[in-house]
């Protein structure tokens, strides 16, 4: 027998996979997710609200712009989350999410069956309450409540996790609570002695989708009853192949039990040269890897972002996976891994020798001394250490070892040590065509010149809330930006000593430029950005939120004259 309902929100935040704010901040970060609302309805951009990292389509056009896999499921939309722990367990009979600005980036809501002793055992299961497509709800311009129907649930929970798709959004969604509703449960410890037909049935869909069984060993060479039958096995093998590498892995898996025919042309390896299984988190564990091994002894790029949640995998089995199926690695995704550790780092740098694309953005199980070892990887061309702390020793490892990066991110790090291992770090780079050094604390005008004298082909840059960028604009900006001729992509966000100079001198010397940002840049006037914007023809995207000197009105006479062209002015 079921109590009464509760309502409840966030008691603390979790995980999340990325937010504008800084760690340790309140201003725009996950945690303000914990607690009640605290905008009391108001519509618009507050530091009180947690916002993502990203909106819109402008990210998946930047030359860092990361290549999804063959095979993603199209159900699959999501690309960030958060993760949301409440006091009390309940059966979920509602959530209220309360969206102050941009609302509509909210793809799927799920409910974990979490309890202490199934972290401990890896029987952590998630299952969806609601998914759907991005909701167009933000031209309304207001405070919205989003309640979706749940699917019904037989156990109660205190974790729930939001997943998002912001592409949709004309600008950064911002949440200020989410609430959730349900009924208390009687006895707390349903969820243990809920019996072994909830994990069987779990295990046995997994099964079923992914064919985590390793099968190959039971097929069979003779199988001569069903060649002589069967018109397949008339077509040659190239043939065969040109049709099952349409087939994405779960219809693979499904084609798999049909017969030993298809059995046998669904392991091929040639099949499995990219593996994406971020869209299975919630169900890939040590079984399905130690199933894949057969097949993926050509394992050229691989996706396991978000997976391992709960104990689901474990970095002995990662390692024993990379072991067989590493040599042919060139791209490698971890992001939001929490089992990843030194180990993982050992397994890569010797069973991966060629890896030249490596994300480990928000892996926070490892630290400063682990990630020297990325030092060895010589041919990296690709970097994610998004959220990452490290100190001065790794950059000069860094600068040593991987002196073929061309994209490079860093954003929201935290440097332990010397402010000038940046600099010397930078000038070791000399092919980067992209880096990402969003609030460092330690980028000076120095670094700028560094980048200057060292990095020719840059073509994004992002360092926006840099503090330390001081003195009269970027100083000697002519010299800085007459540097970069095919510069597409400009962050400089709340850069306070920005001015008509700087921008002048990036309109001047940088014509393909696609995206500018001087959001908070209260030197910045009209003037200039009228020069910016008849020098860069191909420019796409323009933020002059709280840019004090640029009006409301300035903003509608550049879309008017410039239709293609987005420009954003946030609001309060």
């Amino acid at each position: 027998m079921s109590g009464g309902i509760i309502k409840q929100y966030a008691q603390n935040v979790v995980n999340y996979s990325s937010e504008y704010g800084r760690s340790g901040s309140s201003s725009y970060t996950a945690s303000n997710l914990a607690g009640n609302p605290s905008l009391s309805g108001r519509y618009g951009d507050f530091t009180e609200a947690f916002v993502l990292r990203t909106y819109g389509p402008w990210w998946k056009i930047t030359p860092s712009a990361v290549r999804a896999l063959k095979k993603r499921p199209d159900h699959f939309k999501s690309q960030d989350f958060v993760e949301l722990q409440y006091s009390k367990p309940v059966t979920p009979t509602g959530i209220n999410i309360y969206e102050n600005y941009h609302p509509g980036a909210v793809v799927r809501i799920l409910a974990c069956n979490s309890v202490s002793e199934d972290v401990a055992s890896g029987e952590v299961r998630w299952e969806t309450l609601w998914s759907g497509p991005p909701q167009q709800a933000e031209a309304e311009h207001k405070y919205r409540v989003f309640k979706p129907p749940l699917k019904e649930i037989d156990y109660p929970t205190n974790l729930i996790r939001l997943e998002f798709n912001s592409e949709g959004c004309g600008y950064y969604t911002e949440l200020d609570a989410v609430e959730l509703i349900g009924r208390a449960p009687s006895i707390l410890t349903k969820i243990k002695n809920r019996g072994e037909g909830f994990l069987s049935t779990l295990t046995t869909k997994l099964l079923r989708q992914l064919s985590l069984t390793d099968r190959q060993t039971s097929i069979e060479e003779d199988s001569e009853e069903f060649d002589k039958w069967s018109y397949f096995s008339w077509l040659p093998d190239e043939v065969m192949q040109g049709i099952f590498q349409y087939l994405d892995i779960i219809s693979l898996a499904r084609a798999s039990q049909t017969c030993s025919l298809f059995l046998k042309h669904c392991y091929d390896p040639l099949l499995f040269t990219e593996l994406d299984l971020q869209p299975f988190w919630t169900t890939v564990d040590d079984v399905a890897l130690q199933g894949l091994q057969s097949r993926c002894t050509q394992l050229q790029h691989l996706d396991l972002s978000w997976t391992g949640a709960g104990g689901l995998i474990t970095e002995k089995e990662l390692c024993n996976f990379l072991k067989q199926c590493g040599e042919s690695l060139i791209t490698l995704r971890l992001a939001c891994c929490q089992y990843i550790g030194k180990l993982t780092l050992e397994t890569i740098v010797k069973e991966c020798p060629g890896l030249e694309n490596l994300d480990l953005q928000s892996c926070s199980q490892l630290d400063s001394v682990d990630l020297m070892l990325i030092g060895k990887l010589s041919h990296l061309k690709r970097l994610n250490l998004y959220r990452m702390p490290f100190n001065e020793k790794f950059l000069d490892s860094l600068g040593k070892g991987c002196t073929q990066l061309e994209h490079l991110n860093l954003g929201s790090c935290t440097l332990q040590g010397n402010v000038g291992a940046l600099n010397n770090l930078l000038s070791n780079l000399k092919n980067l065509v992209s880096l990402d050094l969003w609030r460092w604390k330690e980028v000076t005008n120095r670094t700028m010149k560094v980048l200057a004298e060292n990095c020719p082909n840059l073509q994004e840059l992002d360092i926006g809330w840099c503090p330390q960028l001081v003195g009269k604009g970027l100083h000697s900006s002519v010299d800085i930006f007459m540097k970069w001729p095919n510069l597409k992509k400009i962050f400089l966000t709340c850069g306070r000593a920005i001015d008509d100079d700087d921008v002048a001198a990036i309109g001047g010397f940088c014509p393909q430029l696609e995206q500018f940002d001087i959001l908070g840049s209260n030197r910045v006037t009209a003037n200039s950005i009228k020069i910016m914007l008849k020098c860069c023809p191909k420019l796409q995207l323009v933020d002059v939120s709280f840019c004090t000197h640029i009006t409301n009105n300035d903003v509608d006479a550049w879309r008017k004259e410039y239709p293609k062209l987005c420009v954003k002015k946030s609001f309060q």
